[in-house]
C-alpha cells in the first residue's frame, strides 16, 4: 500500500506531468523496441508471446496499446515528434498481434468509444461504424482463409460464437464462494488459480461486503472528476486511458489483485484529480478575498 499512498500524494502539477509522459513515451518506446527485436531475431514465437517481459501475455499486450495511446498523442500535440509517433504505433500493434490478446482490442474499442463521445461530431460516428463492419467482415474471411492465425479465430470466436472461453463458470463459481461467507468473502482465488473476471465478484469472493466498501471508499475522489482538468491541461489525458484500459483488462482477463498497473493508475488518476479540485478551491478562495467576498 506504501507506494500507492505515495503516489496519491504526489502533485501532479503540469510541468511534472509533462517530464513524466514523455519519460514514459521514451521508455516504452526504447523496451518495446527491444521485446519486438527479441521476438524477431531470436524467440520467434508470434502467437501468445509474451516478448521480453516475464508478465503474462495478455499484459504485455497492453504494453502495446499503452505506447499506441501515447504514440497518438504525440502525433497530434508534439509535430516534431511525429516519426516517434509513427514508430510506436508499429512497436505497439506488432505487439499486440504477437500477444494474441484479445483484451487490448477490447480496450482499444472502448477507448475510441470515450473519444468520440468526447468529440461528439457525426462524420466520425461513421468513421467509426464503417470500420466496425468492415473490421468484422475482414475478421470473417480471415477466418475462413489460408491467413487464419490463432489470434483471428480467437477473435472469431468472441464476435460470432459468444465463446468467451469459460469465463461465465469462473463467474458463477465466483459468485457461489461470495454467497457462503457474504460479509468476508472466502477465496482470492479458485483452486486452479483463476479467477472470477469481474472487479466486482472477484471482490466478493475475495473480501465480502465489508471489500467492497473498502473499495468503494478507495475510488470514492472519482467522483471529483471534471472534464475540464484535462482541457487545463491535456498531459493528463493519457493517464486517464492508461487507466480506463487496464480497468478493461481487470475486469474481463485477469485478476485484480495481481495487476499492480491497475492499481498505479488508479492512484495516479485518484492523485490527479484530488491536486486539480484543491487548486481549483484555492483558486475560489483567492478570488473570493481579492473582491472583498470574505
Amino acid at each position: 500500500m506504501i507506494p500507492f499512498v505515495a503516489l496519491i500524494s504526489i502533485d501532479f502539477s503540469k510541468g511534472m506531468i509533462g517530464k513524466l509522459t514523455s519519460l514514459t513515451f521514451n521508455f516504452l518506446l526504447i523496451i518495446l523496441g527491444c521485446s519486438c527485436l527479441y521476438v524477431i531475431l531470436i524467440s520467434h514465437i508470434f502467437a501468445r508471446s509474451a516478448g521480453i517481459f516475464v508478465s503474462y501475455y495478455i499484459n504485455t499486450g497492453h504494453y502495446g496499446l499503452s505506447l499506441i495511446i501515447l504514440s497518438v498523442f504525440y502525433y497530434f500535440i508534439s509535430p516534431q515528434k511525429k516519426l516517434k509517433s509513427i514508430l510506436g504505433v508499429g512497436l505497439g500493434l506488432f505487439t499486440i498481434l504477437i500477444s494474441s490478446a484479445r483484451s487490448p482490442i477490447l480496450a482499444a474499442a472502448v477507448l475510441v468509444m470515450i473519444m468520440f463521445f468526447y468529440i461528439n461530431k457525426l462524420k466520425y460516428w461513421l468513421a467509426l461504424l464503417s470500420f466496425v463492419i468492415i473490421f468484422i467482415i475482414s475478421i470473417y474471411y480471415l477466418r475462413h482463409s489460408l491467413l487464419s492465425t490463432e489470434y483471428i479465430v480467437r477473435i472469431y470466436d468472441a464476435i460470432f460464437e459468444g465463446n468467451a472461453y469459460g469465463r461465465s463458470q469462473y463467474l458463477s463459481k465466483g459468485w457461489d464462494i461470495f454467497k457462503s461467507n457474504p460479509l468476508f468473502g472466502g477465496a482470492t482465488l479458485f483452486e486452479d488459480g483463476m479467477y472470477p473476471h469481474n472487479i466486482f465478484v472477484e471482490v466478493l469472493m475475495s473480501m465480502g461486503i465489508i471489500g467492497l466498501i473498502s473499495f468503494g471508499l478507495y475510488f470514492k475522489d472519482l467522483g471529483k472528476f471534471k472534464l475540464r482538468y484535462i482541457k487545463e491541461n491535456i498531459y493528463y489525458l493519457p493517464y486517464f486511458l492508461f487507466f480506463a484500459q487496464y480497468l478493461v483488462l481487470v475486469q474481463t482477463s485477469y485478476c485484480i489483485f495481481a495487476n499492480i498497473e491497475f492499481w498505479c493508475f488508479s492512484a495516479v488518476i485518484i492523485s490527479i484529480i484530488l491536486f486539480c479540485y484543491d487548486e481549483k478551491i484555492k483558486s475560489d478562495d483567492s478570488r473570493g478575498y481579492a473582491t472583498g467576498d470574505h
